[in-house]
């Protein structure tokens, strides 16, 4: 049967933490992980700390990516003077377990799921997950690779990789290499059952408008006017957006595109505005497309913390018996989401360790989130919650 631990360190070096980690898996378990789910601030070098990490455990495969402002495991949040590391170490003797990981700008998505699948022991035989970590701006291309190779029959639970301040600094790391710009990926072919949930907590307003103007990411116009401008007066501000980052100030006020139905109900993919440029456009977290309508969308502090325990919940009609027993959950939360609830943190532990029954998780903090949609759409979205629950047999 799986066994999922995690544990972690606020040591000031980063050969220390990973020295630290180490020995608290070891003091929990005699044995060698057979996976590694590594999460870790910017202020950690991600080369250093696969290399420390696999000298404590060579056989083991190791996927990480780091997280903005610290990670959230059952034991609390980590995270001190801007350092902070915490691992999820799966131990499953029946199971199976592939990585593979590249950098620079065009990963080539298909050949990397091959050569974990092919690291797995696996060859031919369709994972039971995908975990997906890439740098901020690849997360569609990825999915698309993805989609391309599986259809839509393999589930994915993914985060983008961040930093602190939306500088770049984010880093990546698997069992071969490390980088800031890439993407890495496992494939989990685990002795238990899984259960997944991909939800936003927010609610959508009356106020929409078509995208009438695009470069990239930056939305130009909404309805042939200033999109900044068109924001402004959505979310009812008595001055213009400033042009620069306005990543926390909008969290509680996102904009999204309607996916799809589900009972006669909407439901949406969210784009995390993160800045106002000088054109007076609007700078997304996810890549939109022209003609597209967009959406203001609105919660409280209270609601997204509430919304945000959907992801958590082990009930028999979101594809779990009742009577399975959890073992462990991983848990990707945005990082917008959780700047907006910085002062309930406790709130968050607390309410997560209730639904989840006190059993381990481990939460990184991320630039955007991946995951299949209620009608099997994969989908990158930012403000979401990303989750994947291990369940007993």
């Amino acid at each position: 049967m799986l066994n999922f631990l995690t544990a972690h360190s606020l040591a000031e070096t980063t050969p220390l933490a990973a020295q630290q980690i180490a020995e608290r898996l070891l003091a929990q378990s005699p044995h060698a992980p057979s996976l590694l789910l590594v999460y870790f601030t910017q202020a950690h070098d991600a080369a250093v700390l696969r290399h420390a990490l696999k000298e404590h455990f060579p056989d083991s495969r190791l996927i990480g990516c780091s997280s903005c402002g610290g990670i959230l495991t059952q034991a609390g949040h980590h995270a001190l003077a801007g350092r902070g590391l915490a691992v999820a170490a799966l131990y499953d003797d029946k199971g199976a377990y592939g990585v593979a990981g590249q950098v620079g700008q065009t990963p080539d998505v298909r050949t990397l799921l091959r050569r974990a699948i092919a690291d797995g022991g696996r060859p031919g035989e369709l994972p039971q997950l995908v975990l997906l970590h890439a740098s901020p701006g690849l997360e569609e291309a990825m999915l698309a690779g993805i989609e391309s190779e599986f259809g839509a029959t393999v589930p994915v639970v993914g985060g983008s990789a961040a930093d602190d301040g939306v500088r770049g600094e984010w880093q990546l790391c698997w069992d071969e290499g490390a980088g800031g710009e890439g993407c890495v990926l496992a494939v989990l072919y685990p002795d238990c059952q899984l259960a997944f949930q991909f939800h936003s907590g927010y609610v959508p307003t009356e106020r929409q408008g078509i995208i009438t103007a695009l470069d990239g990411r930056e939305v130009l116009t909404i309805d042939h006017e200033p999109a900044a401008r068109v924001y402004a007066r959505w979310t009812e501000r008595d001055k213009p957006w400033p042009v620069g980052p306005i990543l926390r100030e909008t969290t509680l006020s996102p904009l999204a595109r309607q996916v799809g139905m589900l009972d006669d109900i909407p439901y949406y993919k969210l784009s995390h505005p993160e800045a106002v440029t000088v054109r007076e456009g609007l700078r997304l977290f996810t890549e939109a497309r022209l003609g597209e309508r967009l959406q203001l969308m609105y919660c409280s502090q209270d609601g997204l913390l509430q919304r945000s325990l959907n992801a958590v919940r082990i009930e028999p009609e979101y594809g779990m018996a009742g009577s399975m027993r959890p073992l462990g959950a991983l848990v990707i939360f945005c990082a917008g989401c959780r700047l907006a609830l910085e002062e309930r943190f406790d709130d968050v532990v607390t309410q997560f360790c209730l639904r989840l029954g006190e059993i381990p998780f481990i939460t990184p903090f991320t630039f955007g989130e991946q995951g299949r949609l209620p009608h099997g759409e994969l989908a990158h979205g930012n403000l979401m919650v990303s989750s994947v629950i291990f369940l007993e047999n």
